[in-house]
């Protein structure tokens, strides 16, 4: 079988680039062309990912430093996606959170889209973006807005058939393209993120990307309120430039930064709760962390509402707000959650066996279907 895979872009090793890596896998023995706008992959997750497989790009694989200034680029992305004409092939698998399925390719080839969100800074976290932007209240902020809108929509058609990572992107993917969509959860790394069942460090851990929406910043001021509590950080990103003032005084708050696999996996494992603050429509991060027993203080919101099991595997809290965290860790500590056998059966629902069993047979259905309506 020919296929295409076409991703957003291969910039850091995060969820996204996680279901990439398993769907290849399922479809190593086929003969695979991969696209992307641009592959700035370090070579241990290109090998990891994507088994050194040449991706196909477009011109912002020759900008400098697009590794950390994409985000500016996306007035012309969905004009740079389009460049990529896909035809020759039996099938076209995307995952998309940005305009991954926007190429153009010919009608006759199935064409599959894993959605892990609609582009967010245009549909449900519109104001989030917009209040963070020097023009977001502008004119022509929102003329700009309008014509993605409707480029996306209209991008939307040209997908015979959508897979959403949540019931909550299901219902996003309703109501911002109004096309029905299966929900397969993604693969989560549970036969890597295994179990401890040794007594716990006393501190918390918050791990991810640095960037704006994950609300460190939100944690991290919280723990300013608590100074008995301890708090550790991982993670990298353009975010991290204000982490130094924040942190100047405070005794109780290391950042780590950058923490490679094993390394993360030793600090979650030990950890007395892991805290997750961001809007996530699914959040991988969180399952790992459940996967090695690990209790987590999650927002109540979007992704967590199906993977958390309140009360039992962590605790649900309703805002973005240093008092909502503050509350959650107070609650954990009065009513501690210490049943760690139960924290990772909860995770062992999303493992990648899982996903793969039910993505290939999801495909291989959607085949059957739609060769024969051709006939």
């Amino acid at each position: 079988m020919k296929l295409a895979f076409v991703q957003d872009w291969f910039n850091a090793n995060g969820g996204a680039e996680k279901v990439a890596g398993a769907i290849l896998d399922i479809y190593e023995r086929e003969d695979v062309t991969v696209y992307a706008l641009f592959d700035k992959f370090s070579p241990a997750a290109r090998k990891e990912i994507l088994n050194n497989r040449v991706v196909k790009t477009s011109l912002l694989q020759y900008v400098p430093f697009i590794s950390k200034f994409y985000r500016y680029f996306l007035p012309v992305m969905p004009w740079l996606i389009r460049r990529f004409y896909l035809k020759g092939y039996d099938l076209i698998l995307s995952t998309s959170h940005a305009v991954a399925k926007g190429f153009r390719s010919d009608p006759a080839i199935l064409n599959i889209c894993y959605c892990h969100t609609p582009l967010r800074p245009i549909w449900d976290m519109y104001d989030d973006y917009a209040a963070g932007h020097a023009l977001g209240r502008s004119f022509v902020y929102r003329s700009f807005v309008n014509y993605l809108r409707k480029w996306d929509v209209a991008s939307s058609k040209h997908v015979h058939y959508f897979i959403a990572n949540s019931i909550h992107i299901q219902q996003r993917i309703k109501s911002s393209y109004g096309r029905e969509s299966t929900v397969i959860y993604p693969p989560v790394r549970t036969d890597k993120f295994i179990l401890n069942e040794a007594p716990r460090k006393d501190y918390y851990l918050c791990v991810g990307r640095v960037v704006p929406y994950k609300k460190m910043d939100m944690v991290i001021r919280a723990f300013r309120q608590m100074p008995d509590k301890k708090l550790a950080l991982i993670g990298d990103g353009w975010g991290t430039k204000q982490f130094g003032d924040m942190l100047k005084g405070c005794t109780n708050i290391e950042w780590l930064g950058y923490k490679n696999d094993a390394e993360m996996i030793r600090y979650i494992q030990e950890a007395k709760a892991c805290i997750f603050a961001a809007k996530e429509d699914f959040g991988i991060m969180c399952v790992e962390a459940q996967a090695c027993g690990t209790p987590v203080l999650a927002l109540d919101y979007g992704g967590y509402r199906e993977t958390v099991i309140d009360g039992t595997t962590g605790y649900l809290f309703p805002e973005q707000t240093d008092q909502s965290v503050i509350d959650a860790v107070n609650k954990f500590e009065a009513q501690p959650l210490n049943d760690h056998i139960a924290v990772r059966q909860n995770a062992l629902r999303f493992s990648g066996e899982r996903f793969t069993k039910k993505f290939a047979a999801f495909v291989q259905a959607a085949q059957e279907e739609f060769y024969k309506n051709k006939k």
